[in-house]
């Protein structure tokens, strides 16, 4: 049996199950441009090129109940015929044109869509079924390719392979966050510990000024001087420094002298307690020699 002939037996089986249609009847569904990207759809491949054009590859998503429904729902507009409806596909996309066929009855063996089916990575083949009698399977290739002018075995396959591209890496994951926002930067400069602020200008170890008043500091309470053992003001009290003295720049110039704490202590002072008690002493003897004469006299005969 030649392939016409099987043809028009399928013809005559698809029109005693009703299922004609017009000419000019639109596509479903517009489907997506490309391969399925996966195996839950079929790819329709289209291929123009006897007819002046190229090769168009669309997908139908989903399962397709025949290969008409995979054909139309891939976004591909067809044409039946008068004679026989939709069960012969006599024009897709508008080829080919209505000077060369009239679509009235099955279009002649040496110009007709010819018919193939492929699983994704295997070889076309060409139907044994009509568009409405072939359930295609999900995830796999059907084809129509013109056939111009050629033998009724001679047929030629869709040019595109029936192989879906293999799946994209999936992206790299993402950068860690901190709390759901990006990292913040550490501060410039550094993280280390403050250094503490230079000690006030004057003796070593001196307090600084009191925040809030102007003046160098009290000296603290009980201090002793070079000078030796001396009184020791009360509790509380603060001894200001003397006019000038160290720690205080701005009460000296070229002109004074530079009055030390020692010799300031000294001068607080008065008289030294040595010397004190020397004339104390001296004051003693003299008040008891005294004494001691006045007995004398006093024990001794009158002449």
């Amino acid at each position: 049996m030649t392939v016409r002939a099987a043809r028009a037996g399928l013809v005559v089986a698809l029109t005693a199950a009703g299922t004609m249609a017009g000419p000019g009847t639109p596509a479903s569904a517009a489907g997506s441009a490309g391969y399925c990207p996966d195996a839950s759809g079929v790819t329709v491949v289209v291929d123009f090129n006897e007819l002046g054009g190229g090769t168009v590859v669309r997908c139908a998503q989903g399962e397709q109940s025949t290969g008409l429904a995979a054909l139309k729902n891939a976004g591909f507009q067809i044409t039946g015929t008068l004679r026989w409806g939709e069960g012969f596909v006599c024009r897709i996309e508008g080829k080919p044109s209505t000077a060369s066929e009239k679509c009235v009855d099955t279009p002649p063996a040496s110009a007709y869509w010819s018919y193939w089916h492929a699983a994704s990575g295997g070889s076309w083949t060409y139907s044994d079924k009509g568009v409405l009698n072939r359930r295609p399977p999900a995830g796999s290739f059907e084809g129509w390719s013109f056939s111009l002018n050629r033998d009724a075995s001679d047929a030629p396959r869709p040019g595109a392979a029936p192989r879906r591209p293999a799946p994209s890496p999936p992206p790299p994951p993402a950068p860690p966050t901190q709390g759901g926002g990006p990292v913040a930067p550490p501060p410039a400069g550094g993280g280390g510990p403050v250094a503490p602020p230079p000690a006030t200008a004057g003796r070593p170890g001196a307090a600084g000024p009191v925040p809030g008043s102007s003046g160098p500091a009290p000296l603290p309470t009980g201090t002793p001087t070079a000078s030796g053992p001396g009184p020791t003001p009360s509790a509380g009290a603060a001894t200001p420094p003397a006019s000038g003295a160290v720690g205080s720049p701005s009460g000296s110039s070229v002109d004074q002298p530079v009055v030390t704490e020692v010799a300031a202590s000294r001068a607080a002072r008065g008289v030294p307690l040595g010397t004190a008690a020397g004339v104390l002493l001296l004051v003693v003897l003299g008040v008891g020699g005294l004494l001691a004469a006045r007995r004398r006299r006093a024990v001794e005969p009158d002449d």
